[in-house]
């Protein structure tokens, strides 16, 4: 039979008053449930992505995109990667050091991190002017002789610091006996910065790489090396050469080894709230079955008289499949139509504000094309299942049976 007739009569039977208010009432409570599943679906996973890639960002912008570390690095391994890299788009290759270490003030101490990076590299590539909101970023201290200290904010605030104090700094590990006199590092609070991620703001200060060689007694030797890439999101490749072509003592580690715990988490709970949310759509789909058995009820008798006039029976079964799809397609269609709407106006205007207890002002959205396909398939899918049982159940009818099922 040809199929614009099957579409015709599916398109007349979707579109016709039914006469039990109910039937339309379930098919509009299917097109709503099913708009607003797909609604909440991509808006949910946009603004996960949002706050993924903000995040990403303050952390790559503060480490590195690959960071090679070892025993014994020094400036023969600095140039070797340096020869490696040479045919790519390579930002920043610079050393560096970073140990634990005590941070010792008149009135309290805190164990840190402390990383050592050349003054020059720290001030374009690492801490900037945007998130330094005191003093400066130069490892500089006008007034003294000592070098400076650049610490995270709530580091300051937790032990009470202002620009222009010193600051002791102690290798914890010089102290090897009661009677041990350990290395104090002397530092001048110069500056300080806010990246709104508490493990850096409270537990990092940075300080000149000669300094910090000082204090851990490395010599000319560093703690690792940290490359940096205009393009990050494809480093899998350039990785896969550092390992093959560097000694097995050294660790070759993307951004996304460094933080796995941290991305491996919001991952998870991407791929949670999609699952979650999918059973708003599912719900939806037993109202759209309902709906369909309804109305295979309602039109039992035409049904049975389209059989006897010669119909195949699959024929009227892909009528009632085809209106569960324009029923479910169009409840899905308006959903994420809405809500790319909602969150295109949203990434590139930034009308809906965050309260100040946030890092960033804004609610951030980030649409990706794979998640819109990903709710687009899966809803179809779940529309197709909500809608074949209708479908398979009236194809078995039998057409003496149907004309006769209201006498």
């Amino acid at each position: 039979m040809n199929k614009h007739l099957l579409n015709w009569i599916s398109l007349r039977y979707f579109r016709s008053k039914k006469q039990t208010g109910l039937i339309s009432f379930t098919s509009y409570v299917s097109i709503a449930g099913t708009a607003l599943g797909a609604f909440a679906l991509l808006v949910t996973l946009s603004v996960l992505n949002g706050f993924e890639s903000e995040i990403s960002s303050r952390v790559i912008d503060l480490e590195s995109h690959i960071r090679v570390t070892g025993k014994d690095i020094t400036d023969v391994e600095f140039k070797e990667i340096g020869v490696l890299l040479q045919s790519y788009n390579v930002n920043a290759v610079y050393p560096f050091v970073i140990k634990k270490s005590v941070l010792s003030t008149p009135g309290a101490d805190a164990v840190i991190r402390l990383k050592g990076v050349d003054s020059t590299i720290f001030t374009e590539k690492i801490i900037n002017e945007k998130v330094l909101i005191r003093g400066n970023n130069t490892f500089l201290v006008p007034t003294s002789d000592l070098p400076g200290i650049v610490v995270g904010y709530r580091l300051a605030d937790k032990l009470g610091l202002y620009l222009g104090d010193t600051i002791n700094v102690v290798n914890p590990l010089d102290i090897k006996s009661t009677f041990s006199i350990p290395f104090v590092g002397r530092f001048v609070l110069c500056g300080v910065f806010k990246l709104d991620l508490f493990d850096y703001d409270e537990n990092l200060a940075f300080v000149d790489i000669k300094e910090a060689q000082k204090i851990f007694k490395l010599d000319n030797r560093y703690s690792g090396i940290d490359i940096r890439f205009d393009n990050y999101k494809h480093i899998s490749r350039i990785k896969a050469l550092l390992q093959d072509n560097l000694d097995s003592r050294f660790d070759v580690m993307s951004w996304e080894d460094l933080h796995k715990d941290l991305f491996g988490a919001m991952k998870l709970e991407k791929y949670g709230s999609f699952l979650a949310l999918s059973f708003i759509i599912l719900i939806a789909i037993f109202n759209l079955t309902s709906s369909l058995v309804m109305q295979v009820m309602e039109k039992i008798r035409e049904i049975g008289m389209m059989l006897t006039l010669g119909m195949n029976r699959k024929h009227i079964g892909g009528i009632f499949l085809r209106i569960g799809l324009i029923t479910g397609s169009l409840g899905l269609s308006v959903g994420l139509l809405l809500s790319l709407l909602l969150c295109l106006l949203q990434q590139y205007f930034r009308f809906i504000p965050l309260p100040a207890v946030y890092f960033i002002p804004y609610l951030p959205v980030q649409v990706h094309l794979l998640d819109v396909m990903a709710i687009a398939v899966s809803g179809l899918i779940l529309i197709y299942f909500g809608t074949f049982y209708p479908s398979w159940r009236v194809s078995k009818l039998a057409p003496l049976e149907a004309i006769q099922y209201e006498k």
